[in-house]
């Protein structure tokens, strides 16, 4: 496969001409997300503050139902991405792509992931309200359980979500798959590459401080040099797949 320098060299030369459209389509993901969360945010916020459960209720609910509504816009995002990687011209109307193209596998594959999220630090999360609630003294057994629980749970997850990455790539790719298909595709593809795909998501935390440092304002040219960076590892990745396949 090709080496990180390459594939950020081939992600910056898929931007060149393109910035512009690609930050203008993350800030407009952004800011309808955004709005949307706003009014839920505050419902759990209030919810877990005054020990409302009707209210945390409701307020889990909405934020489930922005992350899949926002979730669309991303996937547009990613659309365009692919676009530029293969060097056409994306515009902001492609950002309505999975709205028009089978939006119930989208938002299908977007809730599993969720699903599968919240499974993975439901244990753990549990143990620990619980612990925080009935025990008087600071550090108990329970907490120190539920702690466990939950670091064991945010590795599993992290081993799942990089297992299941390319999942929405294919899906953009191959419109024919289903939801289970392109997500055992893309375990498939990422068997003995999980690593590398981890070290490559690592390989920009000196960026992502540096855009923090600029108060959020550089991270509108990172966020877009990151994604164009994982969509050239998707078609690096799938491009060794057709060659294995060919001479095979």
């Amino acid at each position: 496969m090709k080496s990180f320098a390459d594939l950020k060299a081939n992600a910056r030369a898929a931007l060149l001409g393109r910035y512009s459209t690609l930050i203008g389509a993350g800030l407009i993901s952004w800011l309808i997300s955004a709005l949307l969360e706003t009014p839920f945010s505050r419902m759990l916020q209030e919810g877990v503050y005054y020990t409302r459960f009707i209210r945390i209720i409701w307020g889990y609910t909405g934020m489930v139902f922005v992350s899949l509504v926002g979730a669309l816009f991303t996937i547009g995002t990613m659309y365009m991405h692919v676009k530029a990687a293969k060097n056409n011209r994306p515009v902001l109307a492609d950002l309505l792509f999975p709205f028009k193209n089978r939006p119930d596998k989208f938002i299908g594959c977007q809730f599993l992931l969720i699903l599968i999220s919240f499974v993975c630090t439901l244990p753990g999360t549990i143990v620990s309200i619980i612990a925080a609630v009935y025990t008087t003294s600071d550090i108990s057994v329970l907490l120190i359980v539920g702690m466990a629980l939950l670091a064991i749970g945010c590795i599993i997850l992290i081993v799942l979500t990089i297992s299941l990455s390319q999942s929405l790539y294919l899906l953009i790719d191959h419109p024919n798959l289903r939801v289970i298909e392109a997500m055992s595709e893309s375990m498939r593809l990422m068997k003995g590459r999980k690593m590398r795909y981890f070290l490559l998501e690592l390989s920009f935390i000196g960026w992502i401080l540096l855009g923090c440092l600029t108060l959020g304002i550089g991270l509108l040219w990172i966020l877009p040099y990151m994604t164009q960076t994982n969509t050239q590892f998707y078609l690096d990745l799938t491009q060794q797949q057709t060659e294995q396949n060919v001479y095979m």
